[in-house]
């Protein structure tokens, strides 16, 4: 074997092998890489969830007056609807039924 087919053999042995170890090294890298994908997905939902939660709690501390005063309007106003049924439930039983001035039944719904 001549002098320079010697060097060729061992120069493409040498890149070869220089071409494995490289891919298998790039290959741990990227399956490190795709690892730790899901652990930053995590810290960022963490993160997000934190963050809202922390919202929440400026706003609760932040009450709005006007806010406060609709709700309270809007509870009365339910409390007295569920007084009103009551007191017309009592008077004249609902059957869950529509009639029509004619007489017929139009629909039979459940509540």
């Amino acid at each position: 074997m001549s002098r320079a087919s010697k060097i060729t053999f061992s120069l493409s042995c040498l890149f070869t092998a220089a071409t494995v170890v490289g891919v298998h090294f790039v290959q741990g890298l990227e399956r490190e890489t795709l690892h730790q994908g899901p652990i930053k997905d995590a810290r960022r939902t963490a993160a997000r969830k934190q963050q809202k939660l922390q919202q929440q709690e400026d706003e609760s501390a932040a009450v709005d007056p006007d806010k406060e005063r609709q709700k309270l309007a809007n509870l009365s106003e339910h409390e007295l609807q569920q007084e009103l049924r009551k007191k017309y439930e009592a008077i004249q039983p609902l059957s869950g039924q529509v009639v029509t001035k004619d007489g017929e039944v139009v629909e039979n719904r459940s509540h």
